[in-house]
């Protein structure tokens, strides 16, 4: 596939980076299994997509069975997160976790991540094409701002 190079697959690195960070620091203080599992599970998927454009960018070799997991494993990843959050509704310090998140400047980032992640879902859906490296190249400079913004809101949040 043309135009998939190594500076494409090492951006796509950066929000899996920025996610991985952000999600150590959650599980290390929301301590739940299921939350870690979810967490590991959507890193990985991560990981396999950032592994699939390397050989793309270097090998120029189209290794598919790396990126199919990707979306599966993403899901199934946000999906224990869900759960892990679902199932410790009681345990919870929600005050807390909302005085930290709409503190400032974090809600600034958050707000950030949350509206960049809902242009991700509109552009994956209306313009983006896996073998088209301007598409790959748009969605992951949003996504690489929309995952540091993440990890930004969490680390002012404290």
């Amino acid at each position: 596939m043309e135009g998939f190079t190594l500076g494409l697959a090492l951006v796509d690195a950066i929000p899996v980076l920025s996610f991985g960070i952000s999600m150590v620091i959650i599980a290390g203080r929301f301590d739940s299994p299921l939350f870690l599992i979810g967490a590991v599970l959507s890193v990985l998927a991560g990981c396999c997509k950032v592994a699939w454009k390397l050989v793309l960018g270097i090998a120029k070799k189209d290794l598919r069975w790396l990126n199919r997991p990707f979306l599966p494993m993403q899901i199934t990843g946000f999906g224990f997160i869900l759960g892990s959050v679902l199932t410790s509704l009681t345990r919870i310090d929600w005050p807390g976790v909302l005085n930290a998140v709409t503190g400032f400047p974090s809600i600034v980032f958050f707000l950030g991540w949350f509206g960049l992640m809902g242009f991700m879902g509109w552009y994956r859906k209306h313009k983006f094409s896996q073998t088209d490296a301007h598409a790959n190249w748009t969605a992951q400079i949003v996504n690489a701002i929309g995952q540091t913004c993440l990890l930004l809101g969490i680390l002012f949040a404290g």
